[in-house]
């Protein structure tokens, strides 16, 4: 195994010579190392920057290496530490592992083979956990993913059968818009469709959390701004949290109320493969900005709305014909 030289090394001992010794062995590999003379002074230190591995004497002054070991374990489990000492007794070296020593090594250190080695040793240890640790949480996070993704299908097929189940246009065109804030916990939402013809005129057909004046001032037309732009670019937007320079500049003064949260999403409407309008979102809930998936589920929403307008307009017409013959009898 590779070993990462990002480790800080303490070194504890209260025999300025033994202590300068291991430094100089260590620091011909180029280790960072640190060094103090009591089990105090380590604590002190270790509270301002934890070291990866603590090689510590076990006859200190007022407070013993076994109570340095025994602090560390407690108030930092990452940190390994290895024991020195003279005399190795079999009850030593069992209290020593029992309390969550890596090693020890009996003094005279008289070359650098042993140290060296355990220090690979409790590296290889660190850096082997570090990548378990890594490894957890790439899966835990993907776990949750697979979780909120299995939660999205989920709302979406719901969203889908209360959609299907409208029969009037403007029922549907709630129930999407309503759907869609539900699940994506979105604070505004509206819906804009074309007003004629061309593709410049949006006007503002239903909304939930936009001003109530605002949306009965435009309910025609769109003015120009960044709602009306984000309406004309007929394709899905995401804006993951605050929203880049290029837009705010389009943001208009009576907008900014709508835009005041971040995150934004839109995507837009069709029936019978013609554009008639864009459904957007706007902020997002807290710590938890829009993404990818929310987009997706926001894409699929509208293109499963756009076959319940096309099945309800197959029933408008039904209707219309059964009234007019009626009519007519």
């Amino acid at each position: 195994m590779t070993i990462m030289k990002s480790h800080t090394i303490l070194i504890v001992d209260d025999v300025a010579k033994r202590r300068l010794h291991l430094k100089s062995m260590l620091l011909e590999r180029e280790e960072t190392v640190l060094e103090v003379e009591t089990a105090e002074a380590a604590l002190e230190v270790m509270r301002q920057k934890v070291p990866s591995l603590v090689i510590t004497e076990t006859e200190l002054p007022t407070r013993s290496g076994l109570y340095l070991l025994q602090e560390i374990k407690q108030n930092y489990p990452e940190t390994e530490v290895i024991l020195t000492t003279h005399n190795a007794s079999s009850f030593s070296l069992l209290q020593a592992l029992r309390h969550g020593a890596f090693d020890f090594i009996v003094r005279p250190i008289d070359t650098s083979e042993i140290l060296f080695n355990i220090v690979d040793k409790a590296f290889s240890q660190l850096d082997l956990r570090q990548q378990n640790q890594r490894l957890m949480a790439e899966l835990e996070h993907r776990n949750q993913a697979m979780v909120q993704t299995l939660a999205m299908m989920t709302s979406l097929s719901e969203a889908i059968e209360k959609i299907n189940s409208a029969i009037e246009v403007s029922d549907l065109l709630s129930r999407l818009l309503d759907a869609a804030l539900g699940t994506l916990n979105a604070k505004r939402g509206l819906l804009a469709l074309i007003r004629s013809n061309g593709r410049n005129h949006f006007g503002i057909k239903m909304s939930r959390g936009i001003p109530a004046d605002f949306a009965q001032q435009h309910h025609e037309n769109l003015p120009e701004g960044l709602l009306l732009d984000i309406s004309r670019s007929g394709s899905p937007v995401i804006v993951a949290d605050a929203l880049p320079a290029y837009m705010t500049d389009r943001v208009t003064t009576n907008e900014q109320t709508i835009f005041a949260d971040p995150g934004l999403l839109a995507v837009p409407l069709y029936h019978r493969d013609r554009a008639i309008g864009v459904m957007m979102l706007f902020g997002h809930a807290e710590e938890a900005p829009f993404t990818d998936p929310n987009l997706q589920f926001l894409v699929q929403l509208a293109h499963h709305a756009a076959i319940a307008l096309e099945k309800a307009g197959i029933i408008h017409q039904l209707k219309r014909k059964s009234k007019t013959a009626e009519e007519k009898s």
